[in-house]
Protein backbone atom coordinates (compact mmCIF):
# COMPACT_ATOMS: atom_id res chain seq x y z
CA UNK A 1 0.00 0.00 0.00
CA UNK A 2 1.50 3.23 -1.12
CA UNK A 3 0.66 6.56 0.56
CA UNK A 4 0.37 9.75 -1.42
CA UNK A 5 1.45 13.26 -0.37
CA UNK A 6 -1.95 14.28 1.01
CA UNK A 7 -2.18 11.19 3.18
CA UNK A 8 1.37 11.78 4.53
CA UNK A 9 0.36 15.34 5.42
CA UNK A 10 -2.61 14.03 7.42
CA UNK A 11 -0.44 11.47 9.23
CA UNK A 12 2.17 14.15 10.01
CA UNK A 13 -0.48 16.57 11.38
CA UNK A 14 -2.01 13.88 13.60
CA UNK A 15 1.47 12.92 14.84
CA UNK A 16 2.24 16.56 15.78
CA UNK A 17 -1.10 16.86 17.62
CA UNK A 18 -0.41 13.59 19.48
CA UNK A 19 3.10 14.84 20.39
CA UNK A 20 1.68 18.12 21.76
CA UNK A 21 -0.81 16.09 23.79
CA UNK A 22 2.00 13.97 25.27
CA UNK A 23 3.91 17.14 26.21
CA UNK A 24 0.84 18.55 28.00
CA UNK A 25 0.03 15.28 29.77
CA UNK A 26 1.89 16.11 33.06
CA UNK A 27 0.02 19.42 33.33
CA UNK A 28 -3.30 17.74 32.70
CA UNK A 29 -2.56 15.05 35.28
CA UNK A 30 -1.68 17.68 37.89
CA UNK A 31 -4.75 19.75 37.12
CA UNK A 32 -7.40 17.03 36.99
CA UNK A 33 -6.17 13.84 38.64
CA UNK A 34 -4.04 14.93 41.61
CA UNK A 35 -5.96 16.61 44.42
CA UNK A 36 -4.32 19.76 45.78
CA UNK A 37 -3.04 19.66 49.34
CA UNK A 38 -5.65 21.05 51.70
CA UNK A 39 -4.51 24.31 53.22
CA UNK A 40 -5.10 24.59 56.92
CA UNK A 41 -7.05 27.78 57.47
CA UNK A 42 -7.01 29.37 60.88
CA UNK A 43 -10.43 29.99 62.40
CA UNK A 44 -8.99 33.28 63.65
CA UNK A 45 -8.07 36.25 61.44
CA UNK A 46 -4.40 36.91 60.66
CA UNK A 47 -2.70 40.14 61.66
CA UNK A 48 -0.65 40.29 58.45
CA UNK A 49 -1.92 39.56 54.96
CA UNK A 50 -1.33 35.80 54.50
CA UNK A 51 -1.51 36.07 50.69
CA UNK A 52 1.24 38.71 50.40
CA UNK A 53 4.98 38.17 50.72
CA UNK A 54 6.43 40.02 53.71
CA UNK A 55 9.49 42.22 53.03
CA UNK A 56 10.01 44.33 56.17
CA UNK A 57 8.67 45.23 59.61
CA UNK A 58 9.56 48.75 60.77
CA UNK A 59 9.15 49.66 64.44
CA UNK A 60 9.90 53.04 66.05
CA UNK A 61 13.58 52.38 66.82
CA UNK A 62 14.39 49.21 64.90
CA UNK A 63 13.40 47.08 61.92
CA UNK A 64 13.43 43.51 60.68
CA UNK A 65 14.17 43.52 56.94
CA UNK A 66 14.62 40.82 54.32
CA UNK A 67 17.90 41.31 52.43
CA UNK A 68 19.18 38.74 49.94
CA UNK A 69 16.63 36.18 51.20
CA UNK A 70 17.92 36.62 54.78
CA UNK A 71 16.11 38.39 57.60
CA UNK A 72 18.28 40.93 59.44
CA UNK A 73 17.83 43.49 62.20
CA UNK A 74 18.38 47.17 61.50
CA UNK A 75 18.69 49.64 64.37
CA UNK A 76 18.18 53.36 63.93
CA UNK A 77 20.47 54.56 66.73
CA UNK A 78 22.93 51.81 67.66
CA UNK A 79 23.61 48.14 67.07
CA UNK A 80 22.70 45.74 69.90
CA UNK A 81 23.12 41.99 70.21
CA UNK A 82 19.89 40.07 69.60
CA UNK A 83 18.51 37.20 71.66
CA UNK A 84 16.33 35.87 68.84
CA UNK A 85 16.98 35.20 65.19
CA UNK A 86 15.44 37.78 62.84
CA UNK A 87 14.05 34.95 60.67
CA UNK A 88 12.19 33.48 63.64
CA UNK A 89 10.84 36.88 64.68
CA UNK A 90 9.51 37.60 61.18
CA UNK A 91 7.87 34.15 61.15
CA UNK A 92 6.18 34.89 64.49
CA UNK A 93 4.69 38.07 63.06
CA UNK A 94 3.57 36.31 59.85
CA UNK A 95 1.75 33.58 61.76
CA UNK A 96 0.16 35.86 64.38
CA UNK A 97 -3.61 35.44 64.67
CA UNK A 98 -6.08 36.87 67.13
CA UNK A 99 -9.68 37.05 68.20
CA UNK A 100 -11.72 39.63 66.32
CA UNK A 101 -12.97 42.49 68.48
CA UNK A 102 -16.35 43.85 67.44
CA UNK A 103 -17.08 47.58 67.34
CA UNK A 104 -19.07 47.55 70.60
CA UNK A 105 -16.21 45.91 72.50
CA UNK A 106 -13.74 48.34 70.96
CA UNK A 107 -15.93 51.26 72.07
CA UNK A 108 -16.04 49.80 75.58
CA UNK A 109 -12.24 49.47 75.61
CA UNK A 110 -11.57 53.00 74.31
CA UNK A 111 -11.28 54.64 77.78
CA UNK A 112 -8.62 52.08 78.77
CA UNK A 113 -6.50 52.62 75.66
CA UNK A 114 -3.37 54.65 76.22
CA UNK A 115 -0.84 55.83 73.62
CA UNK A 116 -1.17 54.06 70.27
CA UNK A 117 1.91 52.64 68.59
CA UNK A 118 2.41 51.96 64.90
CA UNK A 119 4.31 49.34 62.94
CA UNK A 120 4.89 49.63 59.20
CA UNK A 121 4.66 46.36 57.31
CA UNK A 122 6.01 46.27 53.77
CA UNK A 123 4.99 43.59 51.29
CA UNK A 124 6.56 42.68 47.97
CA UNK A 125 4.99 44.41 44.94
CA UNK A 126 3.02 46.93 47.02
CA UNK A 127 3.70 50.64 46.91
CA UNK A 128 2.25 51.54 50.31
CA UNK A 129 2.92 49.78 53.61
CA UNK A 130 0.32 48.31 55.90
CA UNK A 131 0.25 50.35 59.09
CA UNK A 132 -0.61 48.37 62.19
CA UNK A 133 -1.89 50.43 65.06
CA UNK A 134 -1.67 48.65 68.38
CA UNK A 135 -2.29 49.16 72.07
CA UNK A 136 -0.87 47.17 74.94
CA UNK A 137 -3.38 46.44 77.68
CA UNK A 138 -2.57 44.49 80.87
CA UNK A 139 -4.48 41.38 79.71
CA UNK A 140 -3.87 41.43 75.94
CA UNK A 141 -2.69 43.37 72.91
CA UNK A 142 -5.16 45.16 70.67
CA UNK A 143 -3.93 45.31 67.05
CA UNK A 144 -5.53 46.47 63.81
CA UNK A 145 -4.93 43.87 61.11
CA UNK A 146 -4.49 44.09 57.34
CA UNK A 147 -8.26 43.82 56.85
CA UNK A 148 -9.04 46.79 59.19
CA UNK A 149 -10.30 44.48 61.94
CA UNK A 150 -9.31 44.94 65.56
CA UNK A 151 -7.75 41.79 67.00
CA UNK A 152 -7.17 40.83 70.61
CA UNK A 153 -3.98 38.83 71.07
CA UNK A 154 -2.92 37.34 74.40
CA UNK A 155 0.82 36.92 74.12
CA UNK A 156 3.97 37.73 76.04
CA UNK A 157 5.60 41.02 75.10
CA UNK A 158 9.01 39.46 74.45
CA UNK A 159 7.46 37.05 71.93
CA UNK A 160 6.81 39.95 69.53
CA UNK A 161 9.36 42.42 70.90
CA UNK A 162 12.29 40.30 72.10
CA UNK A 163 14.81 41.73 74.50
CA UNK A 164 18.06 42.50 72.77
CA UNK A 165 20.40 41.51 75.60
CA UNK A 166 20.39 41.28 79.37
CA UNK A 167 20.99 45.04 79.60
CA UNK A 168 18.67 46.25 76.83
CA UNK A 169 15.03 45.49 76.23
CA UNK A 170 12.32 46.61 73.86
CA UNK A 171 9.25 47.99 75.55
CA UNK A 172 6.38 48.79 73.24
CA UNK A 173 8.80 49.21 70.33
CA UNK A 174 10.90 51.75 72.24
CA UNK A 175 14.45 50.95 73.23
CA UNK A 176 14.84 51.15 77.01
CA UNK A 177 18.05 50.61 78.94
CA UNK A 178 17.32 48.78 82.16
CA UNK A 179 19.56 48.74 85.26
CA UNK A 180 17.55 45.95 86.89
CA UNK A 181 18.36 42.30 86.26
CA UNK A 182 15.71 40.41 84.29
CA UNK A 183 12.98 38.74 86.34
CA UNK A 184 13.11 34.99 86.61
CA UNK A 185 10.05 32.78 86.28
CA UNK A 186 10.72 31.00 89.57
Amino acid sequence: MRYRGRRWNNILMLSVIAFIGVLNLPTLIKAYLIEPEPQVESPYPYLLNPAAELQALHFAKWSVVQQDNQWVYQFKDADFPQTINAQELSQRWKELVGTEVDSQTYTDLTPRLNTPHTIEVWYQDQEEPQRITYYQLPEFWLLKNWNDQWLAVSIEENYLFPSLSSEHSLKSDKLVISDKPPKSDE
